[in-house]
């Protein structure tokens, strides 16, 4: 695969989803707006703001999403740059969140981990942005010192040339999936599991925040892995202008996948835009007729995949209407990595198991 960014620009409709954003009053039908224009602001405090991605006309505004006609000679209220350098760090948190970033939230202990590893099979964005934009990862890295001072910053990676200045540690952690997943790479270098992978990030992220902190604009782009190529994307994209564009069309029994191939969820939907946390889009084709799920063995493969320690045989034996597994572990420690699926030879559907008896 060439390590490429690529802009994918073969779109005339994008649909923001709000996710809980409200949107700006006025925002109505045929009214002009400018790439980057603030459109909505986010309820929860751990999420950016949304902002135009092009200049275009607005077609709706409904309580999910925001619908926006592409034209470049549309114009509303053109955003100014903010130089993020002279905040301090509480100024620079909400700065962030104004811009449209999801601030990165303080880590647990004094380290925060730089997952240089991309976090699931299916998502190809770490090698591009490692060959093509290390400044601005650089400047990620300066910014989050300015963010979290006196905290120490780690880059797990694969080699120690790889990374940017600005990182004051190298480490080489396990490079096997899910130990890529930002929760467990921080639990690898810190020996402190933290669910929400609070003081971890990937570059996807890390280079959203450099971007920032160099040009102190809106962010207009998300990083999308799709097919075999990696582009920057303006969020609301509909995966049905992507598939047509990487020439990948659905046939029946087909699924689309958002996100990794293994955590990713099947979209019911194709006119649905993606939102800015969507990292891959996947065509996966029926798969032909197979051996089906079995009986479990008491292999113990499961168990031993599980990065938790948990035994999600036993525990489906055990706990049918939920509870407490072996081990005295309960559900909702389970990481959702699908470790346990990938390594059953039964081929139990041990991840859906999981989702399906969640709330």
């Amino acid at each position: 695969m060439a390590e490429v960014l690529k802009d994918w620009e073969a779109f005339e409709v994008l649909a923001l989803p709000l996710a809980g954003a409200l949107a700006v009053r006025g925002l109505g039908r045929g009214r002009p707006v400018s790439a980057g224009e603030l459109l909505a602001r986010a309820t929860d405090p751990a999420r950016g703001h949304i902002h135009a991605p092009v200049a275009g006309f607005v077609e709706a505004a409904r309580a999910g999403e925001i619908i926006i006609r592409r034209d470049e000679a549309a114009v509303g209220e053109p955003p100014k740059a903010m130089n993020l350098a002279d905040l301090p760090p509480a100024e620079l948190g909400f700065a962030l969140k104004e811009l449209g970033l999801d601030p990165p939230a303080p880590p647990p202990g004094e380290t925060f981990v730089i997952s240089a590893f991309d976090p699931e099979p299916g998502l190809s964005f770490s090698r591009p942005l490692l060959a093509e934009h290390r400044e601005t990862l650089a400047a990620g890295l300066t910014a989050l010192s300015r963010l979290f001072p006196g905290l120490r910053l780690v880059w797990a990676g694969r080699k120690p040339e790889e990374a940017p200045s600005g990182a004051d540690e190298f480490r080489r952690p396990r490079t096997d999936y899910p130990w890529t997943l930002p929760a467990l790479v921080g639990k690898n270098l810190t020996g402190r599991l933290d669910r929400e992978a609070r003081g971890t990030t990937d570059l996807r992220r890390l280079f959203d925040l450099g971007r920032l902190w160099r040009t102190g604009l809106p962010l207009r782009r998300m990083i999308l892995t799709l097919g075999r190529a990696t582009y920057f994307v303006p969020p609301g994209a509909r995966p049905s202008d992507l598939l047509a564009s990487a020439r990948l069309g659905p046939r029946p029994g087909d699924a689309v996948v958002a996100g990794g191939l293994i955590r990713g969820r099947t979209l019911a939907r194709l006119t649905r835009g993606l939102g800015r946390e969507t990292a891959g889009l996947h065509l996966v084709r029926r798969a032909g007729s197979g051996p089906e799920a079995g009986p479990c063995r008491r292999c113990g493969d499961c168990l031993r995949a599980c990065p938790m320690g948990l035994a999600p045989a036993e525990y489906f034996a055990r706990s049918p209407g939920g509870g407490r597994g072996a081990g005295g572990l309960i559900l909702d420690d389970c990481l959702e990595c699908g470790a346990c699926a990938l390594a059953c030879p039964a081929r139990r559907p041990l991840l859906a198991w999981v989702r399906l008896r969640r709330p």
